[in-house]
């Protein structure tokens, strides 16, 4: 039996897993065409000014234009057809901005979709876009991330925490019914980790109390629960693009509805004009917000789009792989599979920690976290609940939404987040097989070590290694 790394072995791997956002040539391609077309005017005028010296001494002796401009002006004029009397520019709900969004609805199945600046404001713009705000109440889960509690404090409205499922980690319907009040105006249902949730009794709880439900898909671009895309259910859905998400652009954020009112009360807000839809009017209600996506992170969008599909069946086929391995081993244990999901978006993949055998040995989720990482395996413990964070009991956000928030702990989301919660990153299931074999052989070393793990642990009198 190998020793343990953690206790002077050699660990089992040494070099680093496939890491993410990963670019191709394509992507590089996609974002200087985005770049030459949206600066066309602009080079025009620098060449000016470079004639004139406004550029110091660049070209001031010859009166020439510096070759590199010279070069961008070229390839701007010979790759990029000139429509007459058209404004380029690199900024926000631009062309390409409106092929995502029309590529990415059809994709979700929805009449609209909206880019916009990142996932947190996606969230809020649909709150805000149903009259949800100030005295209202809005139900989801405790374990997420910040942001999707954010959202609704940004809106003005009151987050009301529910549990989660002990077999998905994803929001229960039962305790979404048992804290739905007169003020409860909708629930926010997470996808943690791409998962889709069971949306079946989440439509039930909702529609049977009159209340909308929003999905948070902020992990979970791609994924199909019951043959439909996340992004078609509920009133509307929200996904992130930001640079750890499977469809990023560095920053960004997607809202996808049916709803045609709803898409344009966003709009009116966001300063976008018609495209096609209800016209908008001037004499609206809503102040303009700044929360566009720009052209060239749409152009970006666009060719990771292409991308999507693959990645998710090669993240698919190596979970698979990897839960087979670990299988026999009852350390990690898989979550509940559900016939009724099409395709997991895997943004990371849960599991949990069989803290029953732990404890037997006298050891925790954090020991057994230490032993992997020091054999290189990068499994990392997932959120703690919300409830606990400090903002969520702070003077200012009490403030900001007239009242303060109930942060009772709850029982799922208590053993998720401080005992059995744990994941692996996507950009892991991105590599090769020999990557998951080295995970599991992690795995199986610690499990045939743990009489000597617990025993270095009793030795050193500390609560962990």
């Amino acid at each position: 039996m190998a020793k343990l790394a953690l206790l002077g072995g050699s660990p089992v791997r040494r070099d680093p897993f496939s890491t993410w956002p990963r670019g191709t040539r394509q992507d590089e391609e996609a974002l200087l065409e985005a770049f030459l077309e949206g600066c066309r005017d602009g080079l025009e005028e620098s060449g000016k000014e470079c004639r004139e010296g406004t550029f110091g001494n660049v070209g001031e002796d010859s009166g020439e234009i510096p070759r590199c401009q010279e070069e961008i002006r070229n390839d701007v004029r010979e790759s990029i057809p000139v429509e007459p009397g058209k404004k380029y520019s690199w900024g926000k709900n631009g062309r390409r901005c409106r092929e995502f969004a029309a590529r990415y609805a059809g994709m979700c199945g929805t009449a609209h979709c909206i880019p916009v600046a990142n996932g947190t404001v996606s969230i809020e713009l649909i709150l805000r876009g149903l009259g949800i705000g100030y005295g209202d109440e809005v139900i989801l889960p405790a374990y997420t991330f910040i942001a999707t509690m954010s959202a609704v404090v940004f809106a003005g409205a009151v987050p009301v925490f529910a549990d989660i499922e002990p077999g998905t980690y994803n929001l229960c319907a039962d305790s979404v019914e048992q804290h739905i009040t007169s003020r409860t105006r909708a629930v926010l249902a997470v996808a943690v980790g791409g998962r889709p949730c069971d949306f079946e009794k989440l439509e039930a709880v909702t529609k049977k109390h009159g209340i909308y439900l929003v999905v948070d898909a902020a992990q979970a671009a791609g994924a199909r629960f019951l043959d439909r895309s996340v992004g078609k259910y509920g009133v509307a859905a929200s996904f992130s693009c930001q640079n750890s998400k499977n469809l990023t652009c560095g920053e960004g954020g997607i809202i996808t509805t049916d709803s045609d009112s709803l898409r344009d009360a966003i709009c009116t807000m966001l300063g976008i004009e018609g495209q096609g839809h209800t016209a908008i009017s001037d004499k609206t209600l809503f102040p303009r917000l700044d929360h566009g996506l720009t052209e060239m992170q749409a152009a970006l969008l666009m060719s990771q789009l292409d991308k999507l599909p693959g990645e998710i069946y090669l993240r698919g086929e190596n979970v698979a792989y990897l839960e087979g391995r670990l299988k026999g081993n009852p350390l990690l244990l898989p979550m509940e599979q559900d016939p009724r999901i099409q395709v997991h978006a895997e943004h990371v993949h849960l599991m949990r920690v069989n803290t029953q055998i732990l404890r037997e040995y006298g050891l925790n989720r954090e020991d057994l976290l230490q032993a992997l990482h020091a054999e290189g395996i990068p499994l990392q413990p997932g959120y703690q609940p919300l409830y606990a964070f400090p903002c969520t009991t702070s003077p200012e956000v009490a403030h900001a939404i007239g009242r303060e928030i109930d942060c009772t702990p709850l029982p799922v989301c208590e053993r998720a987040g401080y005992e059995e919660g744990v994941w692996f990153y996507h950009g892991i299931f991105l590599g090769r097989r020999r990557d998951m074999d080295q995970i599991a052989d992690g795995v199986d070393k610690v499990w045939e070590n743990l009489e000597a793990l617990g025993a270095a642990k009793r030795g050193t009198g500390k609560e962990t290694i």
